[in-house]
């Protein structure tokens, strides 16, 4: 008896003993625990002090949205003289721009870190409830930063708040408004334009031919805008015998829809004897909406010739590509849906070797014909391919019914007939020593009442290499249909390359850039449908059998200690 008492007591004890070494591991555990939450804690604290003294950023987009570019620094390093940009921004504005105020300190102290001390701001609290920032106020609208109006909810209520996120440049007694930044991903391109303007004193001279139906860039509100920012601008009348200024720098060519008369043709050609560049955007083939089937109908501008003596050949055909724009389309039902238009190429092959446009991810052609290059070899001029329709494009030639319903309901086996030639050349440019068109004839002359006296001194061959630009398109610079910002964006793009300017394409290629969907096969489709469908529901179920698999292993090892 005494001996089994002896055994219950250090029995007893020894339980005693492992319930105080649990409890013992128990509280080391909670120990552990608390330490290193304090140390990650005191971690987090020292990294949030570092960071606020030694602020940086670290830019992850592709197109590096939220780095300076190349093009910003060397403008801020062309200074002559100190700069310095007032920021009058609100407090208190709503999403999504309550907190454009610290993006925009953010980018002008990335304009100030670069600028060697030739660049300086000053951020201005703007408030349109206090009394005592009605001088502000007014000294903003005196600039031009006019009040915005923001909607807000105060206590359930909507209400309407006037704020102002504006910037004024000051430079050698000039003034240069930014009304408003509405984001901070254009806002570089807003102030690096807005320097160049502000401290360009020699200013390029871009002409565009006008009097035969040209589009007229005047009338282009946003490249308007852009354009006059770096260049100035003239429109270039050629009747009269009045040829193309001589300090035109680039000549634009864009979609005359009636014919050019040779007198005319001739100052073009003579433009380019003197080894200036040009861009010719030729509309070959245009729709006529007027009858119930749309018809496509070839349009004479008498270049072909002269071009073709170039090297440059636009053929009288149309280009149809699977990877297309849309259209509206009314169903019966009055709905208006987005169909898919073949004859509105989407272009994802450009040549993105030229500076100028290796960032521009995409542009929609509308009704484009394709170049021939066979000429190019006999005329000792190089071509350098700019843009191509995709692998599934094909060409119409002869008769142009434009109706968007005539391929609805046709077979696979039947689209795969129609679109089964691969990259058409829809834009190139030919570069070298071109030879006048007019050698060996007479100088043609206007001889309309009113003409001016003939005073242009033939040139037989370019005074120096020159570029041509040419597109089979026209109608793509049309912003009012333009379904793309590409459009524009290559647009003026293509005026910077022209006049040799590394100018502002880099970064309004960044802007602007939009990353296109990849064509992809109806078998590609079909995987991501059914991947889609079927992958998270296995996904949770493989998740749970494993949860439970261990909850399962971890109770059967609880077990056997304690049956130990």
């Amino acid at each position: 008896m005494p001996d089994k008492e002896k055994k219950n007591k250090e029995e007893n004890i020894e339980e005693q003993d492992e319930e105080s070494t649990a409890k013992d591991i128990k509280n080391q555990v909670k120990r552990d625990a608390i330490i290193k939450t304090l140390i990650i804690i005191g971690i987090i604290v020292v990294v949030n002090i570092i960071a606020t003294q030694l602020f940086t950023r670290v830019d992850l987009t592709k197109n590096k949205s939220y780095t300076l570019s190349q093009v910003s620094k060397d403008i801020i390093a062309g200074l002559n003289d100190n700069i310095l940009i007032k920021a009058y921004v609100s407090e208190n504005l709503p999403p999504p721009v309550n907190n454009l105020g610290n993006q925009i300190k953010d980018v002008l102290d990335d304009y100030r870190n670069i600028s060697d001390g030739r660049l300086n701001y000053e951020y201005i609290n703007v408030s349109y409830e206090s009394e005592g920032d009605q001088s502000i106020v007014t000294e903003a609208e005196g600039y031009g930063i006019q009040p915005v109006q923001f909607q807000v909810t105060n206590q359930g209520k909507m209400e309407v708040v006037n704020g102002v996120i504006g910037l004024v440049l000051f430079y050698k007694g000039e003034t240069k408004a930014i009304p408003i930044i509405q984001n901070a991903e254009n806002m570089e391109y807003e102030v690096t334009s807005a320097i160049m303007q502000i401290s360009n004193e020699n200013k390029k001279k871009i002409g565009y031919v006008t009097g035969h139906g040209e589009y007229d860039i005047t009338q282009m509100q946003r490249i308007n805008q852009a354009l006059t920012t770096q260049y100035n601008l003239q429109a270039v009348d050629l009747s009269l015998n009045k040829p193309v200024p001589d300090d035109v720098d680039v000549l634009l060519v864009l979609g005359p829809k009636s014919e050019i008369p040779e007198a005319q043709r001739y100052l073009i050609d003579q433009f380019i004897m003197r080894g200036k560049n040009v861009a010719f955007l030729i509309n070959k083939v245009v729709p006529n909406f007027q009858q119930q089937i749309v018809m496509g109908e070839p349009v004479t501008t008498g270049l072909d010739p002269m071009l073709e003596n170039y090297g440059i050949k636009v053929k009288e055909n149309l280009i149809r590509d699977m990877q297309c724009g849309f259209v509206q389309q009314r169903t019966q039902m009055g709905m208006t849906l987005l169909q898919p238009y073949y004859y509105f190429p989407k272009i994802t092959d450009i040549n993105r070797d030229i500076g100028a446009f290796s960032k521009l991810p995409e542009m929609i052609l509308q009704f484009t014909s394709s170049l021939d290059t066979s000429m190019t070899a006999s005329k000792n001029v190089n071509v350098t391919p700019l843009l191509k329709s995709s692998d599934r494009s094909g060409e119409v030639t002869g008769f142009f019914v434009l109706n968007e319903g005539q391929f609805q309901n046709l077979p696979e086996q039947a689209l795969d007939t129609l679109f089964d030639e691969p990259g058409f050349l829809l834009g190139a440019i030919y570069e070298g020593t071109f030879t006048s068109f007019y050698n060996g004839k007479d100088a043609p002359r206007d001889t309309n009442e009113g003409s001016a006296e003939f005073n242009v001194q033939h040139k037989s061959q370019s005074e120096k290499p020159g570029r041509i630009l040419v597109v089979g398109d026209a109608d793509f610079v049309d912003e009012n249909n333009a379904q793309t910002m590409g459009n524009l964006v290559f647009f003026m793009n293509m005026v910077e390359y022209l006049a040799d300017d590394a100018g502002l394409s880099e970064i309004r290629s960044k802007v602007f850039s939009e990353v296109p969907m990849e064509d992809v096969s109806d078998d590609t489709k079909r995987f991501v449908r059914y991947f889609n469908l079927i992958f998270p529901p296995v996904l949770v179920l493989l998740v749970g059998l494993f949860i439970w698999d261990r909850r399962k292993t971890r109770k059967k090892k609880l077990q056997a200690s304690e049956s130990e």
